[in-house]
């Protein structure tokens, strides 16, 4: 998070952390649902409560570095009439929605005329509407971007890693879900030494600014 985040920035980029994480958890749902798995609805997960996606320290990671993860949605193969297929719709297209939802906004960005409504006569209103206006939209576009990008990384609890096990022989899948928590840990400490931030913004940036 940059030294100078108002609180104006830190509200903002809670909600837009936190639409950016359900949306990406909800749609999810709604894949493995739409394919014969019964398990989100069992556990709760299809009831549109927002909440329901919330992981606490995900949530935390997104406010502070624009990306991060959602609870888990749980799902079950089993259910799939084509286990492979299955598995890359439930998992990829979370991300896919998120990186064209954040392309949709970087284009409505260059689109939208933000120049104040007449009929506020104060000034610094106009000013103050119409910038947390483009900061919100910015942002939205910025983090759905970054969720989608770091969600292609292939380590638990990220959709990749689901992506890369159906790949993987049995016993190589068996490692690496036998190492989950190791990996996560590892996952994390590159988040806080800034490793994640410095290749996951730049091509953040890069896709917005050439979209807007």
């Amino acid at each position: 998070m940059p030294a100078n985040f108002s609180i104006p920035d830190l509200i903002i980029r809670i909600i837009v952390a936190f639409l950016a994480l359900t949306i990406h958890e909800f749609v999810k749902a709604r894949c493995t649902t739409l394919l014969g798995d019964p398990t989100p609805k069992r556990r709760g997960f299809m009831t549109g409560k927002p909440l329901k996606y919330v992981d606490p320290l995900g949530l935390i990671i997104a406010v502070l570095f624009g990306f991060g993860w959602g609870k888990p949605v749980p799902t079950s193969p089993l259910y799939y009439k084509d286990r492979y297929k299955g598995t890359i719709i439930t998992y990829a297209m979370p991300s896919l929605f998120n990186l064209f939802l954040g392309l949709l906004t970087a284009v409505s960005l260059s689109l939208l005329n933000l120049v104040p409504v007449q009929v506020i006569t104060d000034a610094s209103v106009s000013y103050l509407i119409s910038s947390m206006t483009l900061s919100f939209i910015a942002d939205f576009a910025f983090v759905n971007v970054c969720v989608a990008l770091f969600n292609f990384i292939p380590v638990p609890p990220l959709d990749a890693a689901k992506l890369l096990q159906i790949t993987l022989s049995a016993k190589a899948a068996y490692t690496m879900a036998k190492n989950e928590k190791l990996l996560q840990l590892m996952l994390i400490l590159l988040i806080f030494l800034g490793v994640m931030q410095s290749i996951i913004h730049p091509v953040a940036y890069m896709i917005v600014s050439v979209m807007f």
